[in-house]
């Protein structure tokens, strides 16, 4: 899965050039990244408690599972994707101050989706 995950990750930073820094996971297994390796367990660990306070945050409200959240801050965007599922790829991104927020995510989920879809794809080809 790490190939196909890598291949996805690329194509996203290739089209979304409002993404500066980003990293795709799933569990504790770091598919892709550009941030620098000794960061990267530090921002799994974020993207994880920014899930929970969403998910936490949105159970309170009432709504359905977290699927995306966006902050603004003074110099640019977080954003973070993830899939529902148990151990499912979550991504987790910085942007500029002027990036298109809904382009961002659609790149976002499109390498999640991508990602998955190859994987699956792959695992099929082997059984055969």
């Amino acid at each position: 899965m790490k190939v196909e995950a890598e291949k996805a990750f690329k194509e996203m930073l290739d089209i979304s050039t409002d993404i500066d820094k980003a990293i795709l996971f799933a569990g504790d297994e770091v598919l892709a990244s550009n941030f620098p390796e000794d960061a990267q367990p530090a921002m799994v660990a974020k993207a994880l408690e920014l899930a929970g306070l969403g998910e936490g945050r949105g159970k309170d409200m009432g709504s359905q599972p977290l699927t995306q959240l966006v902050v603004e801050t003074s110099s640019g965007y977080v954003f973070l994707v993830r899939e529902i599922a148990e151990a499912g790829m979550v991504a987790l991104a910085t942007g500029k101050k002027d990036s298109r927020v809904g382009l961002v995510l659609y790149d976002m989920k499109t390498c999640i989706r991508d990602a998955r879809e190859a994987a699956r794809d792959g695992e099929e080809a082997s059984d055969l």
